[in-house]
């Protein structure tokens, strides 16, 4: 989690997206549902493959990427559900917020 805050926290968006597919293939394996953990993988690939030209095109992206991966995993491993469950929610409303502000930014 560690390596992907920091990715995310400077905006190395290369180097980004190797640490959260790993971050999020291995949260996810926690579940013990392999079908899970697989759809849960293909579906984050699509996700970066469609937000990574965008992604690109914003430019600068330092501290613009969630960064809250080592905040989750402490919350899990205090089993802080609620806490988890609000960090899960902010990263949401965080990739929503961020895709809404580059089609802004694209349109605008």
């Amino acid at each position: 989690g560690e390596e992907a805050a920091r990715a995310a926290g400077a905006g190395d968006l290369n180097v980004l997206i190797g640490y959260d597919l790993r971050f999020w293939r291995e949260l996810s394996a926690l579940v013990g549902n392999p079908y899970l953990s697989d759809f849960f993988h293909r579906l984050r690939v699509q996700s970066w493959m469609c937000a990574v030209p965008h992604l690109r095109r914003a430019g600068d992206l330092r501290g613009r990427l969630w960064s809250g991966h080592c905040d989750l995993v402490e919350a899990l491993a205090h089993r802080d559900g609620r806490a988890a469950h609000a960090i899960i929610a902010e990263y949401n409303a965080d990739s929503l917020g961020l895709i809404e502000r580059l089609a802004g930014e694209r349109s605008g």
